[in-house]
């Protein structure tokens, strides 16, 4: 007969696989359950890449640049899809749908390095469900995104462990992260320098020594990736988009870009998943961007007002580049649903800080408890309510790809595609596409039968 220790040794241990198996299986399930559909095929940048891999040798496809952006990783694990995948998109939605689901537990993780498992767990189901995950689970060559995110995060997570077991093997494993990151999409170039700000910022004086071997790490990685970018893309690739960021100093559109991107955005979108926002989501992300700070800066702990400033820095970094290529554009482009995969979770940070430090104020409250309910609900309700309008656009561009696709992949038809058509599902920003582009295409995800 077993005895009572090692009963509860056994009992404990069942606790602890349930602690990570409960949030890891809700976490993969939601996006799968809000965001999996069939009727999407191949929308805007699926056609530039589709017609670069017919279009060019393999290894030329692989290390051109994409406009600015120049990620030959994601390149390859794209190739790799669609020889699965074929005109089959529903697995790409779904692989979408579970790549979101991963990094929602990434998240997860790093959330419990800062917080309790109630808000840890509930802001991070509050992230796998947010609908702006629809401009990546409905798109499938946006799952460049996706494996950018995941790979920072795992540098994140790695981060810490090494803040607490130092070894070579743990700073190789960061770099590696780190790399495999920028490569899979460029989003994250300037994101890498809060690694070492992580370890500079939120954690001990010992642990602060370990700073200058993660910021020679970071340094490191920069090399393979300026000398890839300067070897197949070039300065020509960076101005794609801004034909003066090479000489010109940037105007007040800049700061407007990045103060929307990097702040403004993400907080709208938590009243509301569409990016054509009510005017309520507008006043009232403002109001909860403000008093978080505020709550912060003058109630908060040392380390709460650093992970603050971390947060700001993290959604900040990367926009330091986006604007700079983009600000020429209209101001609204900064609010795209895309980039809220990563502000999204600097502004949830900002959150789940000023609600610990309430917490710790008001122990017991059953006031705040209600409020932090409330306004869950109300998150989760605004997500699932703007969806529908996503879905509707989708659908219709996927509906006149898919027309394009059948008529056009003829051998006797070589009518060209009207404009109208074309702008449906494609913008004209992006490549043309021409009978013979889509034979190609055809030939590529529907391959012919093997002979018997």
């Amino acid at each position: 007969m077993a005895s009572k220790s090692a009963i509860l040794s056994n009992s404990d241990r069942a606790r602890g696989g349930l602690a990570w198996w409960l949030p890891l299986m809700a976490l993969l399930l939601l996006p799968v359950i809000l965001f999996f559909r069939t009727g999407f095929f191949f929308f805007e940048d699926d056609w530039t890449t589709l017609i670069q891999m017919t279009g060019n040798p393999f290894w030329r496809y692989l290390t051109r640049p994409d406009g600015e952006q120049w990620f030959p990783f994601f390149h390859l694990v794209y190739y790799a899809l669609v020889s699965l995948g074929g005109e089959h998109y529903y697995l790409f939605v779904l692989i979408n749908c579970l790549g979101t689901g991963v990094n929602a537990f990434l998240l997860y993780l790093f959330f419990r390095r800062q917080w309790r498992l109630a808000p840890a767990l509930a802001l991070s189901l509050l992230y796998a469900g947010a609908a702006l995950h629809h401009a990546i689970a409905w798109n499938a060559f946006y799952v460049c995104y996706l494996l950018s995110l995941g790979f920072f995060l795992g540098a994140l997570l790695l981060t810490d462990d090494y803040l607490h077991s130092p070894s070579s093997g743990g700073l190789l494993g960061i770099g590696a992260c780190a790399l495999l990151s920028i490569l899979s999409h460029n989003y994250t170039l300037l994101a890498l320098p809060t690694l070492p700000l992580y370890a500079l910022l939120l954690r001990d004086g010992r642990t602060r020594r370990k700073y200058p071997a993660l910021a020679m790490m970071v340094a490191i990685v920069y090399l393979p990736f300026v000398l890839g970018y300067l070897a197949f893309a070039g300065a020509p690739a960076a101005a794609s988009h801004n034909q003066g960021i090479l000489s010109n100093l940037p105007g007040p559109g800049y700061f407007l870009h990045l103060l929307c991107g990097a702040y403004l955005a993400p907080f709208f979108y938590l009243f509301w998943g569409h990016f054509h926002f009510p005017v309520y989501a507008m006043v009232l992300g403002s109001i909860l961007l403000a008093a978080t700070l505020s709550l912060i800066w003058f109630k908060g702990e040392v380390r709460e007002k650093r992970l603050m400033l971390w947060a700001m820095l993290f959604n900040a970094f990367p926009f330091l580049l986006i604007s700079l290529a983009r600000y020429q554009r209209p101001a609204g482009q900064a609010f795209v649903a895309r980039y809220g995969i990563f502000t999204l979770i600097g502004a949830l940070l900002l959150v789940g800080t000023a609600w610990t430090i309430l917490a710790r104020r008001f122990p017991g409250d059953r006031r705040l408890k209600i409020l932090s309910l409330g306004l869950l609900a109300w998150f989760f309700t605004a997500q699932v309510l703007s969806l529908p309008r996503w879905q509707a656009g989708y659908l219709e561009a996927g509906r006149a790809a898919r027309l394009v696709y059948e008529r056009l992949g003829q051998e006797d038809n070589l009518t060209p595609i009207s404009p109208g058509l074309f702008a449906r599902f494609c913008p004209t920003a992006h490549p043309t596409l021409t009978p013979s582009q889509v034979k190609a295409i055809r030939q590529l995800l529907r391959p012919p039968p093997p002979i018997p």
